[in-house]
């Protein structure tokens, strides 16, 4: 199945494969609004939280954009950046803005490296509800006292009227970004039982039951909210 930029998958098996990495960076800014946005604030947010030699922590690092973000914010301080990511394609990328990642289920991390500034972004969607909360609650376990992550997940609306309204005015959003019909239609069926979206209550109890302290949502577009939490 056709789902733009020249990437083509199956139903119910979305996975960021040697098909997909190539064409990422241009299928996700064609797929989540405001992306760019959301990675400036991604390295902007790390200003109050990182120290010369401080470690960073991506979650599902992806081509290593994020990453590369963030050294760019701090060309000054001799930052530790650790990027873990399951895509041997999506880390082959990355390679290509000299930026190393981790290859590694998150789920199968037990510990993270003692950190000031993490970063998820559309990444524990991918991941079971109790995967999720075990990665957080290990997550919180290395941050420092004061240190932060900032996340941004796709959401559900609890309320069906206002899902459908959030829903169609992403397929517009797609649309407008020049993605057809079919093409929209065939990416939410492969995303069929891999992409498990909670709602914006639900992953905030989660944050509060890993462990932080302070949680604030920084970011909103419809289907899609971005969280600061301390700790």
């Amino acid at each position: 199945m056709k789902v733009g930029n020249n990437i083509e998958s199956q139903q119910s098996n979305w996975v960021f494969d040697e098909k997909v990495a190539p064409n990422f960076d241009k299928h996700v800014r064609d797929s989540v609004p405001l992306y760019d946005y959301v990675q400036e604030l991604a390295s902007k947010l790390s200003d109050w939280f990182i120290y010369e030699r401080a470690n960073v922590i991506d979650l599902g690092a992806a081509t290593g954009e994020t990453m590369r973000q963030i050294r760019l914010r701090h060309p000054k301080r001799s930052l530790v950046i650790h990027g873990y990511d399951n895509s041997l394609a999506m880390i082959e990328q990355a390679k290509k803005k000299h930026e190393i990642i981790n290859f590694a289920d998150l789920a199968d991390v037990h510990e993270y490296p003692k950190h000031a500034y993490a970063v998820s972004l559309f990444t524990l969607q991918f991941l079971r509800k109790e995967q999720r909360s075990l990665v957080l609650r290990r997550l919180v376990n290395s941050m420092d006292e004061g240190g932060a992550l900032f996340i941004v997940e796709k959401v559900y609306s609890p309320d069906p009227k206002m899902q459908d309204i959030f829903q169609s005015l992403y397929w517009t959003m797609k649309s407008d970004k020049g993605l057809g019909a079919a093409e929209i239609l065939n990416k939410a069926k492969s995303l069929r039982g891999v992409m498990r979206p909670l709602t914006i209550q639900e992953n905030e109890q989660m944050l509060i039951d890993a462990g932080f302290d302070s949680i604030d949502v920084v970011f909103r577009r419809e289907l899609f909210c971005g969280w600061l939490c301390m700790k």
